[in-house]
């Protein structure tokens, strides 16, 4: 989704200290004190006070600090973090394997360091900005502790049915499979809604300059002590091009099939 702008980030875009993280943290390896800094917010609510309305507690039967799950604010804040709160600190959300993935545009993300490129444009997004203004809103929120049924992958063989498409079919299965075995503990899945202002080309689309697109997705999430370890977002690109006149609304001629009326 928004992460396409970020082809477009050079030095120029990049505050003093912006470049001087980039350098700190990616220059060999992955985030160290950052990687754990995210102490509010999505990543953070293990730790957050449930009064704040960014958790809510569970009950425990012993003396151990209940555990503190995620809920409808703390996916609010986490959809507007890149926005609000910078890509340094939005780092702290993930643990440190993961897989972040925008099926629509077969992007994927395993390192921080590619995460703080893809989301650092955002920390100078705004009217004036070549990468304009996103605005997201959740709608719903459902999640809790990860069930008994965690992981489970086909590991067979690709049906005969698939022989001469075997590129596309790996390609698809690798994809799925990506984080599969990442343990966690908790789940998340939120629908959402986005309205965005574009200033420059998105992803190549021209038509897009000094248009407001909106449209909604979904993002599904899993934790393990609170961090993210598999974050994968679907978004209807069809609205969006719509919008542009790029492609026509779908056909409901099945709604009124005149073969099948009573």
């Amino acid at each position: 989704m928004h992460i396409l702008y970020s082809s477009q980030v050079t030095e120029e875009h990049m505050t003093t200290d912006q470049r001087a993280f980039s350098r700190r943290n990616f220059s060999r390896s992955l985030l160290g004190a950052a990687g754990a800094a995210g102490a509010v917010g999505l990543a953070g609510c293990a730790t957050a006070d449930a009064a704040s309305g960014g958790v809510q507690a569970m009950p425990a039967a012993s003396a151990t600090p209940p555990r503190q799950y995620k809920n409808f604010q703390a996916a609010q804040d986490w959809v507007t973090a890149f926005f609000d709160k910078g890509a340094e600190e939005v780092l702290g959300y993930y643990a440190d394997d993961f897989v972040w993935e925008d099926i629509e545009f077969a992007q994927t993300i395993t390192t921080k360091e590619e995460l703080y490129k893809a989301f650092v444009v955002f920390n100078n997004s705004g009217p004036d900005s070549p990468f304009g203004v996103h605005k997201f809103e959740v709608i719903t929120y459902d999640g809790g502790p990860a069930g008994a049924s965690k992981g489970v992958t086909n590991t067979g063989p690709m049906p005969a049915d698939w022989q001469g498409y075997e590129a596309d079919y790996n390609r698809f299965v690798n994809a799925e499979r990506l984080g599969a075995g990442f343990d966690y503990d908790e789940w998340g899945y939120m629908q959402w809604i986005w309205k965005a202002t574009h200033n420059s080309p998105f992803f190549g689309i021209e038509e897009a300059v000094g248009k407001t697109t909106v449209t909604r997705g979904t993002t599904t999430q899993m934790y393990k002590e609170g961090k993210i370890v598999r974050c994968r977002t679907h978004w209807n690109f069809r609205e969006f091009a719509m919008q542009l006149g790029l492609i026509p609304p779908p056909s409901e001629d099945w709604r009124d099939n005149p073969g099948l009326n009573a």
